[in-house]
């Protein structure tokens, strides 16, 4: 009976602590659950951020300037905020000013239907805070305009909006800034846009900051005669320029995005008109996502490095569409030296490139990893559609650049993937297609303009194969007896020298004194006829002797 009495206890004790941890569980998926809840929630209410209730209004007239609440005074037709929060700014001024003068405060200037024109200064200036946040209130339209020479008596206020602090700007109503003999918007801290339609004006730069510029969303327009996005700073960690988000419009008369320090696009849409570069960076320009396409500059995207790992880039430029260049001289013959630590890298994303000089230009290296390279290069002998000063790669991902033969490079010997140059006997326009032995297309691009060499390489190639190239009119095939495989240009410039591509007459002349470096062991080709870069000597020729004809003498 005792026995029996006991195993009845310990048979209920494993129900009970059977139940408390069943229960126990399902309290922690609850739990996991009103948190899971309130983290989307909290998410959900901070992407439809609404207007934050102000503690003081402030309306402008040219009539007289009125406060209601505190923290701000008013004197003829400046007001200026002096102390920390939230106030409605609304009405308008023909001449006059919103001043910020509170030192270490977080000031929100909700903007609603706010119209301020400032003669020789800034509509809005910022002389201390810790930061200023424009919100601009659902539906509002407001302007911020700067007319004439600045009168500024130290000149460092020159913009229509200018902070020495951080600012942000945020909401989703419109701001207008203009400024016919300045900047737009300047910040001598960082410069934020999370939100709102920005529309700016400016004779000199449109957007600038000494630390960093962000663009998370929004829509912004910027027309400026320098730089559009503009940063600079003598640290090189800041100087910065990201863009996560928001649709953006850049018409500018230098850079489209200049920085000092390093240039992110994670997201959004980016539409760059520029008279000189695209995106200029001193540092690293990087792009994983979005949409990133310069309509018109003389070089597109420029940096010390260029890593693309995702996204669409569309690119068209006078000159070089992506140069990686330290901006110092490469020293060496003729310049050609690699550039330490600088290099191009597209492991990722798609690329095109329209350009007038060299397609992809590098003074360092080049590495093709994955994603898509296509290039519609030059027509004239003086440049190339992928031009490097160190060594190149593929190694996966899909590449056909076209473009003139005078100085057509290929990927080097690094490679794993197959890659062929083909410099074509006339030239071509149209569509160029790379297919396997079985007919199946590996890759596909038609250039915008007319070449007479092309660079391909593509997933399926592989020293051994057979490809057939269809180039225009013409139809080649061509088998890869190595995996980088060329009937001429050059295999690295740095690299030996396989050959040029063009005419027997490039070699220098007898008795210039000129030399070049790495002995040119495969020699000048002679345009289709040239020495491959796998180590084939073409019949009848010495291996020493300059190509597109017998041995030279030497």
């Amino acid at each position: 009976m005792k026995k029996l009495t006991s195993y009845i206890l310990t048979l209920a004790l494993c129900l009970y602590m059977t139940g408390c941890a069943k229960a126990a569980d399902v309290q922690k998926e609850d739990k996991a659950g009103v948190t899971a809840a309130a983290a989307a929630a909290a998410e959900e209410t901070a992407a439809a951020e609404t207007t934050p209730d102000a503690e003081t209004v402030i309306t402008l007239s040219d009539d007289g300037i009125t406060v209601e609440g505190g923290g701000a005074s008013v004197s003829g037709s400046t007001v200026t905020v002096t102390a920390e929060g939230i106030y409605l700014v609304r009405g308008s001024l023909s001449d006059g000013q919103i001043a910020v003068n509170a030192k270490d405060a977080e000031v929100v200037l909700v903007l609603d239907g706010a119209e301020v024109t400032c003669q020789g200064s800034a509509a809005l200036s910022v002389a201390q805070a810790d930061k200023v946040t424009l919100f601009l209130s659902e539906g509002s339209e407001n302007s911020l305009t700067s007319r004439g020479e600045f009168t500024d008596p130290e000149g460092k206020i020159d913009a229509a909006v200018f902070s020495r602090d951080d600012l942000c700007v945020k909401g989703t109503g419109a701001l207008t800034v203009s400024s016919d003999a300045g900047h737009g918007v300047v910040s001598k801290d960082s410069l934020q846009i999370k939100d709102g339609a920005i529309t700016v004006t400016a004779a000199k730069k449109g957007l600038s900051a000494n630390d960093s510029v962000e663009i998370k969303g929004g829509t912004v327009t910027v027309d400026s005669g320098k730089d559009t996005v503009h940063a600079e700073n003598e640290d090189a960690s800041l100087g910065t320029v990201t863009i996560s988000g928001g649709a953006l419009t850049l018409k500018g008369g230098s850079d489209g995005i200049d920085a000092s320090g390093d240039v992110t696009v994670e997201g959004g849409s980016l539409l760059i008109t520029a008279a000189d570069d695209g995106i200029h960076t001193d540092g690293t320009l990087s792009v994983s996502g979005g949409t990133l396409t310069v309509a018109e500059s003389v070089e597109g995207l420029e940096g010390a490095v260029l890593e693309i790992s995702g996204g669409t880039v569309d690119v068209t430029a006078s000159d070089d569409g992506l140069n990686a260049t330290s901006g110092s001289s490469a020293g060496g013959w003729g310049g050609f030296a690699p550039q330490s630590g600088v290099y191009i890298r597209i492991s990722s994303g798609e690329v095109t490139v329209n350009a007038g000089g060299d397609g992809v230009d590098s003074n360092g290296d080049l590495y093709v990893t994955g994603g898509t390279l296509y290039v519609s290069g030059p027509t004239d002998n003086g440049n190339s559609a992928i031009d490097y000063n160190g060594t190149a790669s593929v190694t996966g991902g899909t590449v056909i650049a076209a473009g003139a033969a005078g100085m057509a490079e290929n990927f080097g010997s690094d490679s794993t993937q197959g890659a062929i140059l083909y410099n074509l006997s006339s030239p071509q326009s149209g569509a160029i297609t790379v297919s396997d032995g079985e007919g199946n297309v590996l890759a596909s691009f038609t250039p915008a303009k007319s070449y007479q060499s092309v660079v391909v390489s593509a997933p399926g190639m592989a020293a051994g194969g057979t490809f057939t190239l269809r180039c225009g009119n013409i139809s080649e095939t061509v088998e890869l007896t190595s995996v980088i495989w060329s009937n001429g240009g050059m295999g690295g410039m740095m690299g030996g020298f396989p050959g040029f591509a063009g005419g027997p007459g490039e070699r220098p002349s007898e008795g210039s004194g000129e030399s070049f470096p790495g002995g040119f062991p495969g020699g000048f080709p002679g345009g289709q006829e040239g020495r491959p870069t796998d180590g084939r000597t073409p019949p009848g020729e010495s291996p020493e002797g300059w190509n597109g004809g017998p041995a030279a003498s030497q």
